[in-house]
């Protein structure tokens, strides 16, 4: 919150400091009130999107390398080796072995990407860009959990529901059934299921399985099923 405030082209630290202190418990409560009613009650779906955004881009990144998923960010910005040009962000950024954050947000529509951190302070330089709320799901997204969770139930059951949910990161059968509550060799037998059909990948690192939501798993998480080629859905086209 310090930071949002001080970035609010206030000069004076110092003064604008101490005359802000009064405002700020209010700005919080404001915060945590819009969090509230506009963001928690869909987070569920919120980070299924954002988890959907980020492992189409990873398969762009793996397949066609940097400069392509760079690429696809925004419009605006441009990849032009070793330099990447964002509009709008004043002075130039020097990247230090941190290196750079993408973090997608649903809040950007219609705006420009934002660059957080300046490079020189604790904060690990943070590019957020806008990703599209497609219109064959955008209207679920913001629909009650409970009405997408009871769709979802009705089709693979309460606890391969629950299963699929957890998997919106990566994570071995042991850390699966800590997540739903179930046993390992219940964790192991649903994940088969889910990967017999199509919706999870696993694979073996070590003596460790990953599970893996697949697009079709994803996509079957937040709605984004309309029936279109799959062709069209290929993980490797730019998303504007």
């Amino acid at each position: 919150m310090d930071q949002v405030l001080r970035r609010d082209g206030n000069e004076s630290p110092t003064g604008a400091d101490h005359a802000d202190r009064p405002a700020r418990p209010q700005v919080v409560r404001d915060l945590e009130e819009f969090h509230a009613h506009a963001v928690a009650p869909y987070w569920a779906a919120i980070a299924r999107a954002l988890h959907a955004d980020r492992t189409a881009r990873g398969q762009i990144m793996l397949s066609d390398g940097v400069g392509k998923l760079l690429g696809t960010l925004h419009p605006a910005i441009r990849w032009t080796p070793p330099v990447l040009e964002i509009p709008g962000t004043g002075d130039d950024v020097k990247l230090e072995s941190d290196g750079l954050v993408l973090a997608p947000s649903l809040f950007l529509a219609g705006r420009p990407p934002t660059l957080l951190g300046d490079g020189d302070d604790a904060c690990q330089v943070t590019l957020v860009y806008p990703t599209p709320a497609h219109s064959d799901w955008a209207e679920t997204l913001w629909e009650p959990k409970e009405c997408a969770d009871h769709a979802l139930h009705a089709l693979v059951g309460r606890t391969r529901a629950a299963v699929l949910e957890s998997l919106t990161r990566s994570r071995t059968t042991t850390e699966v059934g800590e997540s739903v509550g179930i046993s390992s060799a219940a964790a192991s037998q649903h994940t088969s299921v889910l990967r017999a059909a199509g919706l999870i990948t696993t694979v073996r690192t070590f003596n460790k399985v990953q599970h893996t939501l697949t697009p079709l798993g994803g996509a079957l998480l937040h709605g984004d099923l309309s029936g279109r080629p799959a062709a069209r859905r290929s993980a490797g086209s730019p998303q504007r």
